[in-house]
């Protein structure tokens, strides 16, 4: 094994652990749209560039592991099931139950719901409810989300079937203390309290649903309560709970890089209204989401702008409306930047399990003014952001094109790379069925208003004078491929990252001014596992010119405002590297484009990923099996912050001796994990918060470190909290 000055590693470590404690800060002080690399910064030849504050989560396949997530999928038509049917057919509540009990039990991969229960927990199961049927408006649609347009909408809310069937399994499987269903729900708000309507004659927990077996909350507490177990089952209103504030565990995901709003009402919730500047001191939340033993989220599958709405989002629900004297509203959430808010409410109490039901569920214009889809399948997970990125697919969502998986995994909550992730039961395209997306009705008839996660990372180059973009910039810009920090011009090619809200958006105008009748060059590589169809989604401030793998195949020099996706243009992708380059002029003022590689319906195109000249392509999959890791790292630290253990998930791109560790952060051996030789593939090592000596290590920020053949070394930072 390859052996590391002592010394000089606790130098790097303790270099890294200020690095780390910088990022930190600066994640606090950066725009939306930044530079972060220069030739001079550029890693050497053969080492991916990673994104700060974010992991790094290669798309490609790896070797299946006892160390992968495990995802449980049963549907409706499955052949072992009692009673089987169609995936859309109307159900009893015993064929229900039999397809979640069938979830459930095919986890057998040492996390299942039964394991992750233990005996004397207190648990919360969030349900969704942002609506019910015992308010159906006083006039028509004026009142109710559960009758919008004259229909009752049951997809809008968690399945009580399936609720009750959850219950159940905990009471025959685990010795839980008590069981909460527990729901914030803001068109629900409870008889009696404050909000409740005059013309309303039940409220979410009293009412019932003929979809749903004529199943209320209420009852399945009483049927639960009369089998006599030492369970307690109740119902809890986290409307009308009490809170507490407590800063945001692992602090904000705003870290990683957001845009700086600073107008009256910017992303209220999430920063001081009006300033900017990020809540560091956290929300307010319901004492029972920051007390509770476990907590276990069952959303239904439901549509959003911001892709789908599943385990983590359901979180919404949790955010303490009281405190915010808005009554029972959400509108912290809904104004400007949910998809942080909602990942950084899952960071108090993320969920122990997930289950992702499908039977009644929202398409089109949702959450709460979609329409109705059945959808007979469960999907079921210890781990949330996997589920959450099987359920999308399921849904007909591209995971890599949805922010808040992104943000979940960087905080170390899970992995949504579907080709680490382990299957059990139904293969996740059998049951996949493409949701209606959600679509804007005002500023363009019909226009797709889900926007996945485009190109991000480009090489910018410019101002340069006039906007024609007919202008030639460059020496055979045809054949263009520029590396960072090459010259062009008076200036050379930067790298440019644009993360957090908003980020579809590079605001060219923010790095290269507000000149009049300038013009700017982006470039990037598109790295395509086969041939395959699709379209540039495109839109852009004033005029743009686009040159793919050589061939202008889009101009426009006629000045226009931006609109996401305001052109969509058909490509065809060769099998491995494609060349774009976008010629963008501004006649003054703002100067922004937005683009990316989609399918017909606005989803990512499969197999492929976006990297800059001078980066390792991803592996193209061979005909005959999926390759080994492409490099030995680590992969995820789950959780992280952690208070009990933390799991560590690594990749081996070769057999060799391992050593993997965890130090403090001034360089001392904390604890050692591995030190034996392993085969290639992804592993998984658990950590206890234990020393070598078997005492238990202080409150802190501590370094693990893994080291294999040839000296290749990765390191990550992991918080621990007592």
């Amino acid at each position: 094994m390859h052996r590391t000055n002592p010394r000089r590693f606790r130098l790097e470590l303790l270099g890294l652990a200020i690095v780390i404690i910088g990022l930190d800060l600066g994640f606090n002080a950066a725009p939306n749209t930044f530079v972060i690399s220069s030739l001079d910064s550029q890693p050497p030849a053969g080492e991916p560039l990673q994104v700060p504050g974010m992991p790094l989560l290669r798309p490609g396949t790896v070797t299946l592991g006892e160390g992968l997530p495990v995802v449980s999928i049963a549907a409706s038509d499955d052949s072992e099931l009692p009673m089987p049917a169609p995936i859309d057919a109307s159900l009893s509540y015993e064929q229900v139950n039999d397809i979640v009990r069938r979830a459930l039990d095919l986890d057998q991969s040492g996390r299942s719901l039964r394991d992750v229960i233990a005996p004397g927990d207190w648990v919360l199961i969030k349900v969704n409810s942002v609506s019910n049927r015992g308010d159906l408006g006083s006039q028509g649609d004026c009142c109710s989300r559960y009758t919008h347009d004259g229909t009752e909408h049951p997809g809008q809310i968690t399945d009580l079937r399936v609720v009750k069937s959850v219950v159940d399994y905990l009471l025959d499987h685990t010795e839980a203390a008590r069981i909460d269903i527990a729901e914030g729900g803001s068109g629900s708000p409870a008889r009696g309290k404050r909000g409740f309507p005059s013309y309303a004659t039940e409220d979410s927990w009293s009412a019932t649903y003929p979809e749903f077996a004529d199943l209320s909350y209420e009852l399945i507490v009483a049927q639960a309560n009369a089998r006599g177990t030492a369970t307690i089952v109740d119902t809890l209103d986290l409307n009308y709970a009490p809170y507490r504030q407590e800063p945001i565990p692992g602090g904000p995901v705003s870290r990683t890089r957001v845009s700086r709003l600073t107008y009256e009402g910017a992303q209220y919730g999430f920063h001081v209204d009006g300033t900017g500047s990020f809540r560091d001191e956290g929300f307010f939340v319901p004492e029972a989401v920051l007390d509770a033993d476990k907590i276990i989220s069952i959303p239904a599958m439901k549509t959003t702008i911001y892709g789908a709405t599943l385990g983590i989002k359901n979180y919404v629900g949790v955010l303490a409306p009281l405190a915010y004297g808005s009554g029972i509203g959400k509108g912290a959430h809904a104004a400007n930047n949910p998809e942080q808010g909602y990942v950084d409410l899952f960071s108090y109490n993320p969920a122990a399990y997930t289950v992702i039901e499908g039977f009644w569920s929202t398409e089109g214009n949702g959450p709460q003014r979609g329409d109705n889809v059945q959808h007979n399948v469960i999907i079921a997970s210890s781990d949330p952001v996997a589920a959450d990125a099987i359920g999308s697919f399921a849904m007909g969502f591209n995971p890599l094109d949805l922010e808040h998986l992104y943000l979940a995994a960087a905080k170390g909550f899970g992995t949504f790379d579907m080709e680490k992730i382990r299957i059990a039961g139904r293969p996740p395209e059998t049951v996949r069925r493409d949701f209606v997306k959600s679509r804007a009705v005002s500023a363009a008839e019909g226009r797709t208003m889900f926007y996945g996660r485009g190109i991000r990372r480009w090489l910018l180059a410019g101002p340069f004078p006039g906007r024609d973009v007919d202008i030639v910039r460059a020496d055979d810009e045809a054949g263009l491929r520029p590396m960072a920090g090459q010259s062009i011009g008076e200036g050379a090619w930067e790298v440019v990252e644009h993360l957090g809200y908003s980020a579809e958006r590079l605001q060219i105008s923010e790095i290269h001014g507000t000149g009049v009748d300038v013009q700017s060059m982006a470039f990037t590589l598109i790295d395509s596992r086969h041939e395959q169809d699709g379209f540039l989604w495109l839109g852009y401030d004033d005029v743009v010119k686009v040159i793919w793998n050589g061939e202008t195949i889009y101009s426009d020099n006629e000045p226009r405002g931006f609109h996401l996706a305001d052109e969509q243009i058909p490509l065809r992708l060769q099998r491995g590297e494609n060349r774009l380059l976008l010629k963008v002029g501004n006649r003054g003022g703002r100067s922004v484009v937005a683009a990316h590689i989609v399918d017909e319906d606005g989803d990512r195109l499969p197999h492929i990923d976006f990297r800059l000249p001078g980066e390792i392509p991803t592996a193209i999959v061979s005909e005959e099996g999926a390759p080994l890791p492409q490099q030995s790292s680590l992969v995820s630290l789950y959780p992280n912050p952690f208070n009990a253990t933390a799991r560590i998930r690594f990749d081996l791109a070769h057999g060799s001796d391992v050593d993997l560790a965890v130090f403090d952060v001034l360089g001392r051996r904390v604890k050692t994990l591995v030190s034996t030789p392993l085969p290639p593939g992804v592993h998984e090592m658990d950590w206890d918060g234990r020393a070598d000596d078997g005492s238990r290590v202080a409150t802190g920020v501590y370094l693990v470190r893994l080291q294999a053949a040839g000296g290749v070394a990765s390191t990550r930072s992991i918080t621990l909290l007592r």
